[in-house]
């Protein structure tokens, strides 16, 4: 039978054909222009052999084309691929390996230069000619087939694959638009591409009739201009992490240009907390709600809640909720998922929304989604590794982690797959990486490294060696020497004693006038350090796009002059910034 999806999908371009499906850097299409090239590229994809489930792997930017291949991929009966053309190409060629697609759609500027193991690369060129009859979607699509894959980080030396059939996508999106709003919202596409919520985002948008609205890739790293996006285009649904959500809402305030429009907000990817900020953000728009979702990619969202209320009578650390329709949630101890523990423990998964499994890696998928004798049933399920705690109303709590993944700006991040690559370089003999949260900052990696004998750490080069084979969520904002690595008594590495750097190198200027010493202030406050050099640059010390937001956002409030991010970002170091406000101030 048909895709639940796809049927939603049809309904929307027969009622609403002259409708702005979509809104990208490159232009528009209405939910008919949108149908019409989706056609003509399925009709191309089927008499190039793609059979139901079959792995098609696109490798576009943000973009008309980007929306194009998705809907032609599933509308032919196969499973996208999205790989973000901006990632390293080494780990470009691993998810290429990976996936073992029979095929790929590239744009023009991504035709690769290199061997690819896909059959056959097919170019998008956007031109395609579309008098046609506008064909139905594949019939045979079954509820397990492949809809698409997502590759998440790994602990062996790799990031792995996940394969998710269309039973997972019918659920979510179903249930998304249930629990929120089924009206034709406009949704901003910000997730990072080929991360699970994007595909929430585009297809509660396009189920439901709404306009997928999409920033180029230089728009989305810079929070101001998201923020005047959010405005300007009118958004009414908005997935983000909570780190996002929490730069958004002091921007928003304290520049009194909170998106008023916005109705359905939902947060994911990490720990939610609630601050001053984020309650008086939602003070100001009183009829948006905001939804905590948890889930792993191996689900999607397996769990929810829906924050009720005052604002400021809202938790600072609200729960995690309760399991959505077709997904059980079971609390069990770690050392042995039969038995129910008394207070916290692991949550493990179960029900229609749980992936195949990882592609091509039966002895992981076996590991990681067992078969469990539970109340005289054998149940496939999927353990979390996360640790929760159950109230007496069945609704449950984070708690943290039984290993030592990592969740960072909403991104998920297996420590080991970094040191495996950090563990390449000749000059590392030892290496351990860690999260570290300065104070008043976000969350970041860092990495702790032992030299092979003779060498001494040169930071920069082993980050300009990383940022060539992972992405740059992945690299570590600070490298810190180290002549061993702490261990604990059963002789691992004792990362509970791995911390953060300490300070900078020295470099300060005792002679700063008032206005640098303010905004040396900012930058420690946001950054983590003291007595930092006016001429350090802002990215060797850790900072990130949401990072800078922060800083410009409290240089507004000190000195009352607007600093735009690309021109902080131009020249980020503390002269250049001081410079640039006093020359505001005289204005």
């Amino acid at each position: 039978m048909a895709s639940r999806i796809m049927e939603l999908i049809e309904t929307q371009i027969r009622q609403r054909t002259d409708t702005p499906a979509l809104i990208t850097s490159d232009g528009r299409l209405t939910y008919g222009e949108l149908d019409s090239r989706a056609t003509v590229l399925s009709t191309r994809l089927i008499r190039e052999g793609l059979r139901p489930g079959d792995v098609v792997l696109v490798q576009a930017p943000r973009g008309l084309a980007l929306g194009v291949a998705v809907l032609a991929i599933l509308r032919a009966g196969g499973a996208f691929c999205i790989v973000d053309p901006r990632y390293p190409e080494e780990r470009i060629r691993h998810m290429w390996r990976r996936s073992r697609a029979r095929l790929a759609l590239v744009t023009p500027d991504q035709v690769p230069a290199w061997t690819t193991p896909v059959s056959r690369v097919l170019v998008m060129t956007g031109d395609e000619a579309v008098e046609h009859t506008r064909s139905r979607s594949n019939e045979n699509i079954g509820h397990e087939d492949a809809a698409y894959l997502v590759f998440t980080s790994g602990s062996t030396g790799g990031p792995k694959a996940i394969s998710m059939p269309h039973r997972c996508l019918d659920n979510l999106i179903e249930w998304t638009l249930a629990s929120t709003s089924s009206k034709p919202l406009r949704t901003l596409l910000f997730a990072p591409l080929g991360f699970d919520v994007f595909i929430q985002e585009v297809f509660t948008a396009w189920c439901s009739g709404g306009c997928l609205y999409a920033p180029a890739d230089d728009e989305r790293s810079d929070l101001p201009r998201i923020l005047d996006l959010l405005t300007t285009w009118e958004i009414e649904r908005l997935f983000v992490p909570p780190v996002v959500l929490s730069r958004l809402a002091d921007l928003a305030v304290e520049f009194s240009c909170v998106p008023t429009s916005l109705l359905e907000v939902a947060a994911a990817g990490e720990a939610l907390h609630i601050t001053a900020r984020i309650r008086e953000f939602f003070s100001r728009i009183p009829e948006c709600r905001l939804h905590n979702h948890y889930g792993p990619a191996e689900t999607h969202v397996a769990l929810a809640h829906t924050l009720s209320g005052p604002p400021q009578s809202w938790p600072d650390a609200p729960p995690i909720g309760l399991p959505i329709p077709g997904i059980e949630a079971h609390v069990r101890a770690p050392a042995d998922p039969e038995m129910i523990p008394d207070g916290s423990g692991e949550l493990w998964l179960a029900g229609v929304g749980l992936a195949h499994g990882y592609a091509h890696e039966p002895q992981l998928t076996e590991e990681r989604f067992p078969v469990i004798r539970m109340n005289g049933r054998q149940i496939r399920m999927y353990r979390t590794g996360d640790l929760v705690a159950q109230r007496a109303d069945g609704v449950l709590n984070y708690v943290g982690r039984t290993d030592d993944q990592l969740k960072i700006r909403g991104y998920r991040i297996e420590p080991g797959e970094v040191e495996i690559e950090l563990r390449r370089h000749p000059q590392v003999h030892e290496c351990a990486v860690v999260a570290w949260t300065p104070p008043h900052g976000e969350r970041q990696l860092v990495a702790h490294v032992v030299t092979e004998p003779g060498y001494s750490a040169d930071w920069q080069e082993l980050r300009s060696y990383l940022t060539g084979r992972l992405p740059d969520y992945m690299v570590p904002r600070h490298i810190i020497a180290a002549e061993s690595l702490p261990l604990s008594p059963n002789g691992k590495v004792d990362r509970r004693r791995l911390g953060g750097p300490v300070t900078v190198l020295p470099g300060g200027n005792d002679d700063m006038d008032d206005v640098q010493r303010a905004v040396a202030a900012i930058w420690s406050g946001v950054l983590g350090f003291g007595d930092i050099a006016t001429d350090r640059h802002f990215m060797e010390l850790g900072g990130t796009s949401l990072s800078a937001a922060v800083i410009i956002t409290k240089v507004h409030v000190r000195f009352r002059v607007r600093i735009d991010m690309h021109e902080f970002l131009k020249r980020p170091t503390i002269g250049a910034l001081s410079a640039l406000i006093l020359e505001r101030i005289a204005i």
